[in-house]
């Protein structure tokens, strides 16, 4: 598996670090660039095992701060990419970032968890999910425990804060991207979605991106990145599918307000599942766009 193809031996070494509302943070392996640790979230009521790898210079350099990069599914995309990472950053190819991987305890708990927390509202039947519609609560729990507990333990740049995500993953990115533009105060500053599913829910998130009035927007604009491989898209779809350059047409024309620095690529040689790592470096690529 990916994993295995690209996983960082870890050197045990303890660090404390707590907070008073947290149920259960505890450090469970690391070497002086990578730690893992297990976090607990009452909104969600479950742990979460979250990956962070750091810049080569991070320890050099104590007063520098870097951008944040939280990356979902990390059971699958975090090893990977670290490695990319900290090659294209060595060559400047990318910037150097602080990468959080938020994962789950294992493969099969992030095949099905994911479900619940990556997407809203409740599926409809069709889908047959045993369980989802928890974004809202997975959101909560990144802005009100997991943004303080790296801002605490770490130098990062507040101005440069990252979520991205795949399929999925670029759905709930897409989500917590439209609570900001609602004026809900999220975290980010940088939405990068690859292969975002937003067929789920018969275009659920689309149709609501499509009624922002801009009301109440967010105090500081943000960027927002999207891709999708030629490819995924089937010859054939019925009526009720969009096809993508009609849905990146209304995409863009939802985020017009000025507000978000939208752009959107079509990979047109690459399927569904090749889309992220591009988009991901492609995406921090684009830090510091205004």
């Amino acid at each position: 598996m990916i994993r295995s193809l690209f996983l960082i031996t870890f050197l045990g070494f303890m660090q404390t670090s707590c907070n008073n509302h947290q149920k259960e943070t505890q450090i469970i392996t690391g070497h002086p660039h990578v730690v893992t640790t297990k976090l607990y979230s009452a909104a969600v009521a479950d742990s979460f095992y979250i990956s962070v790898s750091l810049p080569d210079e991070y320890y050099t350099s104590p007063k520098h701060s870097y951008p944040v990069a939280y990356l979902l599914d990390a059971n699958l995309y975090f090893d990977i990419m670290a490695t990319t990472i900290r090659s294209y950053s060595g060559v400047g190819l990318a910037p150097d970032v602080i990468l959080v991987g938020i994962g789950y305890k294992d493969f099969p708990a992030m095949d099905s968890l994911r479900n619940r927390d990556y997407t809203y509202p409740v599926a409809i039947p069709e889908y047959e999910m045993s369980t989802s519609g928890g974004a809202d609560k997975f959101l909560s729990f990144i802005n009100k425990d997991l943004v303080p507990f790296i801002n605490h333990n770490y130098h990062p740049d507040t101005t440069k804060r990252v979520l991205m995500g795949h399929s999925l993953g670029g759905y709930f990115t897409m989500y917590a991207m439209l609570q900001q533009l609602k004026g809900a105060g999220n975290s980010f500053t940088h939405y990068i979605a690859a292969s975002p599913s937003f067929h789920y829910n018969n275009y659920y998130l689309l149709n609501e991106l499509a009624k922002l009035n801009y009301a109440n927007p967010s105090p500081q604009k943000i960027s927002s990145y999207i891709t999708f491989g030629g490819l995924e898209e089937p010859a054939n779809t019925d009526s009720t599918s969009i096809k993508l350059p009609d849905l990146i047409k209304q995409l863009s024309t939802s985020l017009s307000s000025g507000q978000v620095n939208f752009k959107a690529d079509i990979y047109s040689n690459l399927d569904h599942m090749d889309t992220q790592l591009p988009t991901f470096i492609k995406g921090l690529q684009r830090l510091d766009e205004k």
